[in-house]
């Protein structure tokens, strides 16, 4: 059986071109001092992969085709029961099955639990031939409660929790999550995406079949503080006081937006790293992070472009700081041919009051142009509220309540219109009504 990876080109490239001199440094020092110290070592000419460093007990992180170390077979790990008392156990636990598939996720990412659903029902269908296992660094008495919460309950497996430093995490680093290692015949067979975990591709692993599997690749040496796609750092290369690049995904690194000084070359840093073309205006804009989706106006046939992956750094001078929006204005509207402004403007509003101490009613018939989903875990009426205003193509803008409402219900909750939703909200003593309010709101627009 092979697994078949496939790498992006932008992969191939950033892992070409982009280390600076420190990240060679580094790698040249650790291949020095691996050298030595296996002169100097009886276990010179064995592999120390995923194995501690006799000399500095730094744990070696495994890659595709590594033998798994006994050590980590047998690590203490903490197995994490939201209905009992957490217990301890081993990954040896696990080490009889065909398949051993760790699914390192936490509770803060959406896009991690994408296997949770389907543990149970793919354990149970491969019988004892594989076990899929969640595997989370947040704190037990921090999982306990959210899986709680989301009403999660494994039975055909246990959730391990784990810590980066000493524990799996440190065998398999990561700069992203979601991140599932495959396991088998005691090797790392893969490192991947938890899409990849589906029937066919693990009827076809455990047969002994041809798989195709897209490689997670992680960029542990990514430095964000560093001028991007600048190989020596000390070199005249990085001699220069203002540059502005695009790019699109640089793969392995996080989405992030970062403003930093250079105080030795006396500039400034900004990078937007694996951004979508819509946040972008949050750096011309920065009152637009708190906005609303419902308060980002675009044209409805350009969701593609708004939706598109960008990479930006400006490197600017520190002592012109307070043009660096204009600059950064300048070169979005260069280089996309779109624009943006920040505008107040009268319009419709959804306004939500309690009833206690008024006699307030409405008979307003408006239909939201989507369904309002309320989550259990939002209920409340400001839950309500950032329900309503996460879609941009809602219909209606909900303001800030002024005073929080809790809601005592256990399952999710759906309104088609405001008059389904203010009888729902009757018991609560709440109403919605339509009131012309102020607004703010960011407008994009081609130029």
């Amino acid at each position: 059986m092979k697994y078949i990876f496939t790498y992006s080109y932008s992969t191939f490239l950033k892992g070409v071109f982009s280390k600076n001199h420190r990240m060679v440094i580094s790698l040249s020092m650790n291949i020095i001092f691996q050298l030595i110290s296996c002169l100097l070592s009886p276990l010179y000419g064995q592999n120390l992969k995923g194995n501690k460093d006799f000399k500095t007990n730094v744990i070696m992180r495994l890659e595709i085709g590594d033998t798994i170390p006994q050590e980590l077979w047998n690590l203490p790990l903490e197995i994490i029961n939201p209905t009992a008392q957490n217990t301890n156990g081993t990954l040896e636990d696990y080490k009889n099955q065909k398949l051993l598939i760790l699914d390192f996720w936490n509770t803060w990412c959406k896009s991690c639990i994408k296997l949770f659903p389907k543990v149970d029902s793919l354990n149970d269908e491969f019988n004892g031939r594989l076990s899929i296992v969640p595997v989370s660094n947040d704190p037990s008495k921090k999982v306990i409660p959210w899986m709680r919460d989301k009403e999660i309950v494994l039975k055909s497996t246990n959730v391990l929790g784990d810590n980066d430093t000493t524990g799996i995490g440190a065998y398999f680093p990561r700069k992203i999550l979601p991140h599932v290692v495959v396991i088998a015949d005691n090797k790392v067979k893969a490192i991947t995406f938890p899409e990849y975990i589906n029937r066919k591709n693990l009827n076809d692993m455990l047969n002994g079949r041809d798989v195709l599997i897209k490689m997670k690749y992680d960029d542990l040496d990514f430095n964000p503080r560093y001028p991007l796609f600048v190989n020596d750092l000390n070199g005249p290369e990085n001699n220069f006081k203002s540059r502005s690049m695009f790019s699109g995904l640089l793969d392995g690194i996080p989405s992030m937006y970062l403003l930093s000084h250079d105080s030795l070359r006396n500039r400034i840093i900004l990078k937007m790293i694996n951004n979508v073309f819509l946040n972008t205006w949050v750096a011309v804009y920065p009152e637009a992070a708190m906005y609303a989706n419902n308060q980002i106006i675009y044209p409805s046939n350009q969701q593609r472009l708004m939706d598109s992956v960008v990479t930006y750094e400006l490197i600017f001078p520190a002592d012109a700081e307070d043009r660096l929006r204009a600059k950064v204005k300048s070169d979005l509207e260069s280089y996309f041919g779109w624009t943006a402004d920040t505008v107040t403007r009268e319009i419709p509003t959804l306004v939500f009051t309690t009833t206690k101490h008024s006699k307030k009613q409405t008979n307003s018939e408006f239909v939201f142009a989507h369904p309002v989903v309320l989550e259990k875990q939002r209920m409340s009426l400001r839950g309500l509220i950032f329900s309503i205003n996460m879609d941009g193509k809602r219909g209606i803008y909900a303001t800030p309540a002024k005073e929080n409402v809790l809601f005592d219900e256990k399952k999710q909750l759906q309104f088609t219109s405001l008059k389904e939703m203010n009888r729902w909200l009757k018991k609560y003593d709440v109403v919605g009504d339509i009131e012309m309010n102020s607004v703010k709101q960011l407008i994009i627009k081609k130029i």
